[in-house]
């Protein structure tokens, strides 16, 4: 796959960088101060998104270890390796309400079977469902 403007801030664990606040900060000054009074490094602020940063996430203070994975391994994305799924994308309930996480794997399921152009159109919404939506048993997470 080829690396574009467009698909830039989609990471390669299934991350959209795009809706984190780290990257956000770059629209917004406001932001870089909220985020430092929690914590992360003001100089690493805006984020500009994974694969731009090489790994190097503000949110984690440190490089990436699934980025430094998929880059040894030379694939784009986490879905393309023979152990996909590994332990790196197991999801946890840990701060499951205010991190994506727990979505990698249904984001690098979908990109693998619809196309990364499709879930870059679908991203936004996933994420909102994630944190926002209600849980229907049967249907999923339902925006209301």
């Amino acid at each position: 796959m080829v690396i574009t403007e467009e698909n830039v801030l989609a990471a390669p664990c299934g991350i959209y960088c795009g809706e984190c606040l780290a990257y956000k900060a770059k629209d917004n000054p406001e932001l870089v101060e909220y985020l430092a009074a929690r914590g992360l490094k003001s100089e690493k602020l805006p984020c500009p998104g994974c694969r731009k940063g090489q790994g190097d996430c503000p949110a984690l203070g440190s490089d990436c270890e699934t980025y430094a994975c998929v880059d040894r391994r030379g694939i784009d994305f986490c879905h393309e390796c023979p152990v996909f799924p590994c332990t790196m994308l197991n999801p946890a309930a840990d701060r499951a309400n205010v991190l994506p996480h727990n979505i990698k794997v249904y984001n690098l399921c979908f990109i693998k079977e619809q196309g990364l152009a499709k879930w870059l159109e679908n991203a936004p919404v996933i994420q909102k469902k994630y944190f926002q939506g209600k849980m229907v048993i049967g249907k999923g997470p339902q925006l209301e």
